[in-house]
This record gives C-alpha cells, sequence and structure tokens, in this order.
C-alpha cells in the first residue's frame, strides 16, 4: 500500500503552490501552523480576493512595516565543523591515488564507475563547515547583485521607449534573500539552508501602450549579449527576463512579453485564449499580476517618467 502524505503541511502547502518558501518563513513568524492556516484564510474577515501566500504578506508587512526574512539557518547554527572550508572540490588526487593503488588506468571505465563512488562518499563524509555554507550564501548574493544589474541595464533600454512610464523590479531579485534548503545534494543530504537562488528577473512595466513589445524582447537579448562580450557571465539567457505589461492608464495587466521570434509562432502557448492579441504579449493561464499588489516591502521602481 503506498503511504498517504499528510496534505496539511508545510511541504505539501508549497508543492501545491499555496505558498513559496519565503511566505512559509512569514506565516510561522506570525504564529501560523501548516494544519490550520488554511481554515484560517477561509474564515478571516480580511481576506477578500487574496490568496493565501498574499494574505500572510500583507499581515506580515502590517506586523513589521517592511519585509525582513526571519530564520535561525546561520552558518554557526547547521555547520558540522568550524574550518573556514571543508568542501572536498577537487577530486582529482584522490582519483589518481585511487587508481594507482589498484594498478588501473584513469581512463578505464571501471575506474570512472569507482570515481563516482569515491566522489559521492568524500562528499558524504566531509563535514559541512562554515567556511562552505558562507561560501555558497555569497554567492548567491553575488547571483542577485548580477541579476539586479541585468535588470538595470534593461531597464536603461526601456527608458529610452516613450510609452514606458515606470518599470518596477519585483520577485527574488528584489527581495532581501530568505534562507531554503539547497538543490545542492550534499548540502541537501545534511538538511542545509543556503539563501535563496534567483532564477528570473521579474520587471513589471507600466505602459500606454504595449506596441513596442518586440523592441523590450530584443532588449534582453541585446543585454545578455553585452555581458558576454564583456566576459560577464550570470547564467542569464533572453528568457531569463519576465517582462510583464500593465496598461498605465487602465492599471491592467496585459500579459508578459514574450520570448518568440515571431507572433504567433505556431506554438502550443500560442494556443492559449487572447495570446497574441498584442503582438508579442503573451497570456500565461496560470498567471494573473496584480498592479495593485506592488509596493514599497515586494518591489523597486528603477524608472519613474515624471508626469
Amino acid at each position: 500500500m503506498a503511504r498517504r502524505t499528510n496534505p496539511h503541511t508545510w511541504n505539501a502547502l508549497k508543492e501545491s503552490g499555496e505558498l513559496q518558501e519565503r511566505h512559509v518563513l512569514m506565516a510561522m513568524d506570525l504564529g501560523m501552523s501548516a494544519g490550520s492556516i488554511m481554515q484560517e484564510h477561509a474564515l478571516a474577515q480580511d481576506r477578500g480576493d487574496l490568496l493565501l501566500l498574499e494574505w500572510v504578506e500583507d499581515r506580515f508587512f502590517a506586523k513589521h512595516g517592511h519585509y525582513v526574512p526571519i530564520s535561525d539557518a546561520t552558518p554557526e547554527n547547521q555547520a558540522e565543523h568550524p574550518a573556514e572550508n571543508s568542501l572536498l572540490t577537487d577530486h582529482d588526487e584522490a582519483i589518481s591515488k585511487m587508481c594507482y593503488e589498484m594498478g588501473i588506468r584513469e581512463d578505464d571505465e571501471y575506474a570512472f564507475e569507482l570515481a563516482g563512488e569515491l566522489i559521492e562518499r568524500r562528499e558524504r563524509e566531509t563535514p559541512v563547515s562554515l567556511g562552505e555554507i558562507r561560501d555558497e550564501d555569497q554567492r548567491m548574493l553575488r547571483r542577485q547583485n548580477g541579476f539586479r544589474n541585468a535588470a538595470r541595464a534593461v531597464t536603461e533600454h526601456l527608458a529610452a521607449m516613450p510609452e514606458v512610464r515606470e518599470v518596477r523590479l519585483f520577485g527574488s531579485v528584489a527581495l532581501p534573500l530568505w534562507k531554503e534548503l539547497s538543490y545542492h545534494k550534499r548540502l541537501r543530504r545534511k538538511n542545509i539552508r543556503i539563501y535563496h537562488e534567483c532564477a528570473n528577473i521579474d520587471l513589471a512595466v507600466r505602459a500606454t501602450s504595449p506596441a513596442n513589445a518586440d523592441l523590450m524582447r530584443k532588449a534582453c537579448s541585446q543585454v545578455v549579449n553585452d555581458l558576454n562580450e564583456q566576459d560577464i557571465y550570470l547564467h542569464i539567457a533572453h528568457h531569463t527576463f519576465s517582462i510583464h505589461l500593465i496598461d498605465h492608464a487602465a492599471s491592467r495587466y496585459l500579459g508578459m512579453v514574450c520570448h518568440f521570434n515571431k507572433c504567433p509562432k505556431g506554438k502550443f502557448e500560442c494556443r492559449v485564449p487572447g495570446c497574441g492579441a498584442n503582438r508579442f504579449v503573451r497570456i500565461l493561464p496560470w498567471f494573473r499580476l496584480k498592479p495593485r499588489r506592488l509596493n514599497e516591502f515586494n518591489s523597486q521602481i528603477l524608472f519613474q517618467r515624471p508626469p
């Protein structure tokens, strides 16, 4: 018989999309429990049309007046060893020694199999140190800072378009980072939490017209090309940018600038009702940005045209 999972856990709420990691931290700070939070939200007088994570977010901001991730997942609380850095990243010497002692060639197929086992064993047995956790934290902070710089570079292109009235950065790139379980298998196995890894650059663009959506797409590609020419590699592609268009006059969400170079492209994504009504503006059936929810707590203004 398959083991039944409890739907009333923080992990279940994250997997279902009801909450994100940072909202779980907010809910825990507010004294909420995974088992009752859905019912509390359903019965709350201030719920209105707010999604669960929006409701939690508003309550957190009302309590603290600002966004600061609350977590005790510091290197000192998590490290198994006080060393500055105990991560074994270079296994070549150990592999060479193993092959020499066993009398086999390093390029032998059997050697590759043994090398994989050796690497896994060394990483499993090496204690996680203060330095290793701090290195990973710094890597995530550098990644976020690089993404912010890329967002500013794209904003310079957008600001040159007369119809653009405001550009706002939101999502994880705009926020102080929070701690979560790492995707790195070695750290995840030890239940080590490090700063969130930014994946997308989310920009909310208020414009009087979506007519230049294709130029906005090309601006993202131009920034990526400029970074590569400067030998700055941030693992950013043109589709890393998500430009969400908002009708300035009506404050109405129009959709996201499409990454395809043709509209319509004839892809599955193009079949969504309303997609392409404004050329190169894509409709995401699972996402609707609420312009009124963008505020000083959860976003940063990168450009604002004077009235």
